[in-house]
């Protein structure tokens, strides 16, 4: 057929409606790689070459494709911590990794920490890795960010975000799942509900995100919260790992215990810190769930294991990475999009850390 082949003649080409092929040729987000395929074949067997739309639509997928991630970088941003020390992170990375495998990209992991005091080598140093995209993982602040974003590489953030900044994020509903931990605490009858988190709130988004929600679930139900019941660890602030580890949880349930104050249950910013309240709570002589109930957050391996089995807020952190790498994707094939923030939902697993208060 001629150069003047109709939409109609394309839509009959390809057994779809004229409506789908006017949405390939325009890039509509809805439509599958499969159907854009499946038309721009249909398009050049009837002829159809001399439309804007469908050179446009030429171009963008050649573009696309041409843009394909094949080497990205996933850069751990935490002091103190490493992968390996760390079941979050590590479970993060899995998701990457997996998602890598089914579009054939290569991943680089490493710890920027060592370079983010030092702007010129952090920016020397990226480029000599010849990636493609970058995936930057925990807590970094606004100007580690910007630093980033001068390698003129796609980005995502994963596990964090900063509303202030243009720049696409991964993480879960730490807002929600906090305020859906503290609901069930008191629809089990508990008023005096502690908290137990790192000095490093305030420099921690995710971390800041879980005391909004506790505090949120509290005034909801119209219970005043009790600043005497939250509590951090006594490590330094900088020391983020160590002041969100087991470690800390012991700290900060001892000092909440030293303060005397009358509380039922506790509700930890993570499972490790809830493994270091159990052992405190343990040792002095309080039981749970019957003293005290105890819920969790994060739902790393170790919960289901502990004595008693601890309640917490699962995070699916596979999902999280395999959604991180998809929007980098995405990114990486059109740069001026929107930036867009993609927040995972989490769910409350019931175990047997906690129980109705009597009466």
């Amino acid at each position: 057929m001629a150069s003047s082949a109709t939409l109609k003649d394309v839509a009959q080409a390809a057994s779809v409606s004229v409506v789908t092929v006017s949405r390939v040729f325009n890039n509509h987000p809805a439509v599958s790689e499969e159907m854009k395929q499946r038309v721009m074949k249909a398009a050049a067997e009837v002829g159809y070459l001399g439309s804007k739309e469908y050179v446009r639509s030429i171009q963008q997928l050649g573009s696309a494709n041409n843009q394909a991630l094949k080497e990205i970088g996933f850069f751990f941003h935490v002091d103190g911590d490493t992968l390996g020390s760390s079941p979050f992170w590590h479970s993060i990375m899995l998701g990457v990794e997996s998602e890598a495998r089914k579009n054939q990209i290569q991943v680089l992991c490493r710890s920027i920490s060592d370079l983010i005091h030092s702007p010129d080598l952090l920016l020397k140093t990226i480029p000599q890795m010849n990636l493609d995209g970058i995936l930057l993982v925990g807590p970094p602040d606004a100007e580690v960010i910007s630093l980033v974003e001068q390698t003129h590489l796609p980005l995502v953030l994963v596990d964090t975000d900063i509303p202030d900044l243009p720049v696409d994020a991964v993480l879960s509903d730490y807002y929600g799942g906090a305020q859906e931990a503290v609901r069930y605490l008191i629809s089990q009858g508990h008023t005096r509900i502690a908290f137990l988190s790192s000095p490093a709130v305030n420099m921690i988004y995710t971390a800041e995100l879980r005391l909004m929600g506790y505090h949120a679930a509290l005034l909801k139900a119209g219970i005043q919260p009790d600043e005497t019941l939250y509590v951090v660890s006594s490590s330094s602030a900088q020391n983020v790992h160590y002041s969100l580890s087991s470690e800390g949880g012991y700290e900060a349930c001892k000092q909440l215990l030293s303060r005397h104050t009358p509380f039922t249950a506790l509700f930890c910013a993570n499972d490790l810190m809830a493994a270091g309240a159990l052992k405190a709570l343990h040792e002095a002589g309080l039981r749970v769930p019957e003293d005290v109930s105890v819920v969790g957050f994060d739902d790393i391996e170790m919960a289901e294991h502990l004595i008693p089995a601890l309640t917490t807020i699962h995070v699916s952190r596979e999902a999280m990475g395999s959604t991180a790498l998809k929007a980098l994707m995405a990114r990486a094939s059109d740069p001026d999009a929107i930036a867009a923030t993609t927040v995972l939902k989490v769910e409350l697993i019931k175990r047997a850390s906690v129980a109705p208060r009597l009466p």
